[in-house]
């Protein structure tokens, strides 16, 4: 047989050659770049515009007072103390009095810390680099998609904050038992970013025992008992001690206190109150399933658990031969269920009970798609990217929206509550009597005093009637029955309304009674009423 002929290559063509490829490289992350600032400047664009929400009131005030009032009996809080401190601390870290903007922007730094969670996961579980970004981001908007870009993921409130800390805990955990040996500080930094994220909800302590339970039975082929308490057990407890330090500093200090106002308050007259309210509300199972179905299986989500259910199929037959451990994938899914349990359990039902599974569902697709196998990767691959689009598409509108905004600092809701602050001020001239108001937070932007009475917004005020004799002790409130002789016992200095309807003629009938002006404020819903000279 011949030699082969030797054939002459041109360095040129090869140096034009590896220029365009890396061109179109460079081309590539160019894109990549300009779409996903484009999705952040909207998504950023959209949390700072949103409307003030009556959700966001007790939260604020709660977080504004924290360290000047008891939390629960005098400013009636109604969930664990995570977000007043958390905020409540950057408030006096910064010295601020821009109120809701920095909530506001703390919201899009939990977005942000979640999206690069989300990539720190794919990062650590997909071995090719260029198979982690379509992991990432149809994680990202399947996530988005399941009613976060609505009011419970962008209003300053302890629906979303837990969730980069949940993330954080599940990734940490995975990390320190796939080591050969496991390592204590990475598992307590674990328990740590857990009991953070029970701390600002109650309703993600499902974390704690799956934790729990895959501390007690990951491994237990390699590890002894005394090993795994020693490395894994104890640290994980000592590091969620230290992140629930806050939660049982307020056990010791005001137990009755915290207990009335979170399990009691939901248990009791919270559901007194809804069952006679003419309020839209959702009470039986089978409203609750279709809240559920609207939150899971809308959009990203449905695509995200068939995504799941197809990677797992293609991966299970072969998964021992790989040595591919499934046991992090199984927590995701017990974390993923029994969150999804516990959403049914509050009555009445509302959309933002049903968000703690989704970010293990999130993270279980970037597990599920690392355990495919190479064979079928490109398909897989080719599947994350279709959904990723298809989510994009959804999504966009909103998202695209919010670009304008973000540019806008005069559009930013906590720009304009807070100039109605300084208007409110201005108008009241600086008087040290109260404003009475179930929105507290444009009195408390205006640096003026409000009654802890209305500190919880609405929230306690109109459970007045329906607290159980034994609890009434620890709740500082008004009541709608007796408000007239509670605001002439101590007269406020401005009455504001707009957001709370069912409460709000009540207030501004005593306003116009007593000789109080109508001012108005920049925010269009709003309406100010100003006290006499004689009365400030």
């Amino acid at each position: 047989m011949g030699a082969l002929p030797l054939v002459a290559i041109d360095p040129a063509t090869m140096r034009r050659t590896a220029a365009a490829r890396g061109g179109a490289a460079l081309g590539r992350r160019v894109a990549v770049a300009v779409g996903a600032g484009t999705l952040l400047l909207g998504l950023f664009g959209r949390i700072m515009a949103y409307p003030l929400g009556h959700d966001e009131e007790g939260h604020v005030a709660a977080a504004r007072l924290v360290f000047r009032e008891p939390l629960y009996q005098t400013l009636g809080y109604n969930h664990f103390p995570g977000l007043p401190l958390l905020l409540g601390g950057l408030y006096e870290l910064t010295g601020t009095v821009h109120l809701l903007l920095i909530g506001r922007l703390l919201v899009a730094a939990c977005w942000i810390a979640t999206a690069a969670l989300l990539w720190i996961i794919a990062r650590a579980n997909v071995a090719a680099p260029r198979e982690r970004l379509p992991a990432a981001l149809f994680a990202g908007l399947a996530l988005a998609s399941g009613g976060l870009l609505d009011p419970a993921g962008m209003l300053v409130t302890n629906n979303f904050l837990p969730v980069p800390f949940a993330l954080l805990g599940l990734h940490l955990l995975i990390l320190g038992l796939r080591r050969e040996r496991p390592a204590p500080a990475i598992i307590a930094a674990a328990g740590c970013s857990v009991a953070l994220a029970v701390m600002m909800k109650v309703a993600f302590v499902f974390v704690l025992p799956c934790v729990g339970v895959a501390a007690l039975l990951v491994r237990r082929e390699t590890l002894s008992l005394a090993e795994r308490l020693r490395t894994v057990v104890i640290p994980l407890v000592l590091g969620g001690l230290v992140g629930g330090t806050p939660l049982l500093v307020y056990l010791a200090r005001e137990p009755e206190g915290l207990l009335a106002h979170t399990i009691r308050y939901f248990t009791g007259p919270h559901r007194a109150y809804w069952q006679q309210s003419t309020e839209p509300k959702v009470m039986t199972l089978p409203g609750k399933i279709m809240v559920a179905d609207q939150v899971w299986l809308g959009a990203g989500g449905a695509l995200a658990l068939l995504l799941i259910a197809l990677f797992v199929a293609a991966a299970w037959p072969k998964q021992r031969e790989r040595g591919v451990p499934a046991w992090p994938l199984v927590l995701c899914g017990a974390l993923a269920l029994s969150g999804a349990a516990l959403s049914f359990l509050p009555t009445p039902a509302f959309p933002q009970y049903y968000l703690p599974p989704l970010p293990f569902v999130a993270a279980a697709v970037i597990l599920a798609y690392a355990a495919v196998p190479a064979a079928v990767r490109t398909a897989a691959t080719a599947a994350l990217w279709a959904g990723a689009a298809i989510c994009l598409v959804l999504l966009a509108p909103r998202l695209l929206a919010g670009v304008p905004d973000s540019l806008r600092p005069a559009s930013w809701a906590g720009v304009q509550v807070h100039a109605d602050g300084e208007r409110l001020r201005a108008l009241t001239g600086g008087s040290a009597a109260p404003v009475a108001t179930l929105a507290p937070i444009l009195p408390l932007e205006g640096g003026l005093a409000i009654y802890p009475e209305f500190a919880n917004g609405p929230f306690v005020y109109r459970l007045a009637p329906y607290l159980a004799p034994a609890d009434r002790r620890w709740f500082t409130t008004a009541a709608p029955a007796t408000l007239d002789a509670f605001l002439a016992a101590r007269p406020p200095s401005a009455i504001v309304t707009g957001w709370e309807t069912p409460f709000d003629p009540a207030f501004e009938r005593y306003a116009l009674a007593h000789g109080y002006r109508a001012e108005a404020l920049a925010t269009a819903r709003a309406h100010a009423f100003i006290a006499p000279a004689e009365e400030k």
